[in-house]
């Protein structure tokens, strides 16, 4: 059985792991493992990557910024990438920057 990763757990994880990585590299290293299931995704249904459209939904913060950030992945295997900010005020700037590039 497995068992249940509360909020709290998940957090407590996170500042494990933080305190041993450089700062950034988890978050890009969520959003590549995102980027790479969002891809293989588009190969099953579309046949690939490039020339696909993909639209980000974007949240404030960290997570917006993991999609930013998977967004950019995702740019750069070819696909057209749109970002629909919620909260562009609270957009993650380093995620947005890096879509932007």
């Amino acid at each position: 059985m497995r068992g249940i990763w509360t909020t709290a757990h998940v957090r407590a994880a996170e500042e494990r792991l933080l305190r041993v990585t450089p700062e950034g590299m988890l978050m890009r290293r969520a959003a590549y493992g995102v980027s790479v299931r969002a891809a293989a995704m588009l190969s099953e249904h579309t046949g690939g990557v490039s020339g696909r459209r993909v639209v980000l939904v974007v949240g404030a913060g960290n997570n917006g910024g993991d999609a930013l950030w998977a967004g950019a992945f995702l740019r750069r295997r070819g696909a057209a990438v749109t970002a629909l900010l919620l909260r562009p005020d609270r957009a993650h700037p380093a995620g947005l920057a890096a879509l932007r590039r």
